[in-house]
């Protein structure tokens, strides 16, 4: 399991640092139209936390490389650059990679000559190039209560995905089929939630609903006896039962978490605390949702438990098939 989540602060500062390297490179760019970034480097340039990806397997999209994409009516990146496609903006800047896009891009213009694919775009073209369980991650990075870019909903995945199939199907596209990566993102879109905090929160709920656990609320509200108001990270609401992931802090943050628990146990509910060292493991993993599935089961009766977890494309499939049921 990857480490902490990100702060906002340092979101922000990697996205300055990016958009003056970014500004740079165009200056010296010698490509006959303007650079549209995409990927790795349009989620720095929009202060967006970076998912886990294998560079091993995509070194391209390492963060010290500049991603510029392509649109379809450019098909020919190395006519519009002269020498190699991973040419250095000069002699201690970034390298180029060039990317296709097979549909026509959505893009953003973060600073003055600065311009990538929007965030909702960018996460349409991982999709080919994370796991299934880093797309949600990156998709519920852009769902998050705080952010610094434009606020999205489920809804908004939903409308681009149409836009893209429905571009795919007319005919003076020129294409036979829907492009790349649109099946993993209807399987990301509906394990996606909205009003999410951090990507370790939303690793530790894919793993809960992996082991056939009921789909929990994020960012419960929840009234105190003493009048305050909590948003707890992941609530099993029915059965007020409260999952917290708690990472590395300093002793002050340690003394409130205590004393948030301590609330949160006075107005009726049962809290479970997750450190990520019980998440680096399969085992450690199982241990947690035995834990949660336990107390879900003393105030339900129910244990949701299963035998073998379900990998995330089976527990997709079967989501998507309820909706389909449902509608």
């Amino acid at each position: 399991m990857k480490n902490e989540s990100i702060s906002l602060d340092e979101l922000g500062n990697r996205a300055s640092d990016r958009r003056q390297c970014c500004q740079e490179a165009e200056s010296l760019c010698q490509r006959q139209c303007a650079c549209v970034f995409t990927l790795t480097t349009a989620l720095l340039l929009q202060g967006i936390e970076v998912p886990f990806i294998d560079v091993r397997k995509h070194p391209r999209l390492r963060e010290d490389v500049l991603q510029v994409v392509v649109a379809p009516d450019e098909y020919k990146p190395r006519d519009h650059v002269r020498g190699n496609r991973r040419k250095r903006a000069k002699p201690k800047g970034l390298p180029y990679a060039f990317f296709a896009s097979g549909v026509p891009l959505d893009t953003v213009e973060v600073a003055p000559g600065v311009t990538c694919t929007t965030p909702l775009f960018t996460w349409f073209l991982f999709a080919t190039r994370l796991s299934l369980e880093e797309l949600v991650v990156l998709g519920d990075s852009l769902l998050r209560r705080n952010v610094l870019h434009e606020r999205y909903t489920l809804q908004d995945f939903e409308d681009m995905l149409v836009r893209i199939e429905h571009y795919a199907r007319n005919p003076c596209s020129g294409r036979a089929r829907a492009p790349r990566g649109i099946t993993a993102c209807r399987k990301a879109l509906v394990l996606m939630q909205e009003h999410t905090d951090s990507s370790t929160e939303t690793r530790l709920r894919l793993m809960l609903e992996r082991h056939g656990l009921p789909r929990p609320t994020v960012n419960h509200m929840v009234q105190l006896p003493d009048g305050g108001v909590v948003f707890m990270d992941i609530a099993f609401v029915g059965a007020r039962v409260d999952v917290e992931y708690d990472g590395k802090h300093h002793e002050q943050q340690w003394e409130a978490d205590a004393q948030r628990r301590l609330r949160i146990e006075s107005a009726g509910w049962d809290y479970v605390q997750v450190v990520n060292c019980s998440m680096s493991t399969e085992k450690g993993q199982r241990m947690v949702a035995e834990v949660v599935a336990r107390h879900i089961e003393e105030r339900t009766g129910v244990n949701y438990l299963l035998p073998t977890p379900f990998t995330l494309e089976q527990l997709a499939d079967r989501r998507r098939s309820l909706w389909k049921t449902a509608a």
